[in-house]
């Protein structure tokens, strides 16, 4: 009996969305097999990990040398994206008529979805960004949001079905990302945050592995995204650290999808190049992290409250991290001479933000994001 076959292209920057794509094939039945593709960070991710992955060029944002979105640099280089975008056509059509997938289901990838359209291969897309947004601050913003987001409405409509990895409208975290966008509204459906299975076993292991001090609360940093962005965030965040380095427990993850997944206990912390253990945002108190909507849907999933450091000028982080702060989730750190130690103390101790990410959590856990996507894809193959 041939099994059914689903293609799985995976938008690269950073590894949220290749870790969310890789949860939902692994938990398949053994009657489907499936392909990846990606680029940079999603495809090492997705490699690493063992997955079949196409590689394809790049389609991303310009950065900075210091780690930080180059808005110039990304209008300058529009033609050349255009180009890119046109070659992704090409490839995805070919690639498609010859692998003949049952379904794609794409993540936050525009090109296989018009091709699947075309060749009449049913398609999902799950997006927690409809429409780009602005950095500019005058009046054109809304205006210049509004446009692309119609355009790119129109164009993501092409999807058989649109899946939204976040919690209904009005406890939507990517709000800013997604609303205004009325071509899609009647389509879009929110599907709760995608996260991996908890393992309870594994967690009392991790606690004597990583030898945490019961009596001391935890701190889990996960310094994710593209590779330029995480140096130095990093070395900020342990210079901040080291004077409560006898109050907590400090576990980071340096979030290099290639590096090593063996804890090293470093001067007044413990250090991963990557932390394969989701369990570690149920053991933690308070996690810091980057705007990503994945991480913060983690966070959430566990009960925990967050303090968030954007990439800087990342349009959709910023508006996550915007969100977390309205919502008492967490709070956003707009710059370096906020002190993150005593935002780790009002996340830890003041009743707005316990009583929010309670609300949240009990939320969260009334949605399968998974089984959602599961049941779809079984039903479209």
């Amino acid at each position: 009996m041939r099994k059914k076959k689903v293609y799985f292209p995976t938008f690269g920057s950073g590894v949220g969305h290749a870790s969310r794509a890789s949860i939902i094939a692994s938990s398949l039945e053994d009657d489907f097999s499936y392909r990846f593709s990606s680029f940079k960070d999603g495809y090492e991710f997705l490699m690493e990990n063992k997955f079949q992955c196409k590689k394809i060029y790049p389609l991303d944002i310009s950065w900075k040398k210091n780690g930080t979105v180059s808005t110039t640099k990304t209008i300058i280089r529009a033609p050349l994206l255009s180009g890119i975008f046109l070659y992704h056509l090409k490839e995805e059509y070919k690639f498609l008529k010859n692998y003949k997938p049952d379904i794609v289901f794409s993540d936050s990838r525009l090109s296989p979805i018009l091709c699947a359209n075309k060749l009449k291969i049913p398609s999902i897309v799950i997006l927690n960004q409809i429409k780009l947004l602005v950095e500019i601050r005058n009046k054109r913003r809304k205006r210049l949001e509004t446009i692309n987001g119609r355009l790119l409405g129109k164009l993501w409509n092409y999807a058989n079905e649109i899946f939204i990895p976040d919690l209904p409208p009005p406890y939507t975290i990517c709000k800013e990302n997604i609303q205004g966008v009325d071509s899609i509204k009647d389509k879009i459906r929110y599907i709760g945050f995608i996260s991996k299975q908890r393992d309870d076993k594994r967690k009392f292991s991790i606690i004597n592995e990583l030898n945490i001090d019961k009596d001391k609360k935890t701190i889990y940093v996960q310094v994710s995204g593209p590779r330029q962005s995480r140096f130095s965030v990093y070395h900020k965040i342990i210079k901040q650290m080291e004077s409560v380095k006898d109050e907590y427990n400090i576990i980071i993850s340096k979030g290099d999808p290639k590096g090593s997944s063996i804890p090293k206990k470093k001067e007044y912390w413990t250090e991963f190049e990557w932390c394969p253990w989701i369990e570690m945002f149920e053991l933690s108190d308070c996690v810091i992290i980057r705007g990503g909507h994945s991480s913060i849907g983690n966070a959430i999933s566990s009960g925990k409250p967050s303090i968030i450091i954007p990439i800087e000028n990342q349009s959709e982080q910023i508006q996550n991290a915007i969100r977390v702060n309205e919502l008492d989730l967490g709070i956003y750190m707009k710059n370096e001479e906020e002190s993150l130690v005593g935002n780790i103390q009002s996340v830890l101790n003041e009743n707005r933000f316990k009583n929010a990410i309670k609300k949240f959590e009990e939320l969260s856990s009334e949605y399968n994001g998974i089984e959602i996507c599961k049941e779809k894809i079984r039903r479209y193959s």
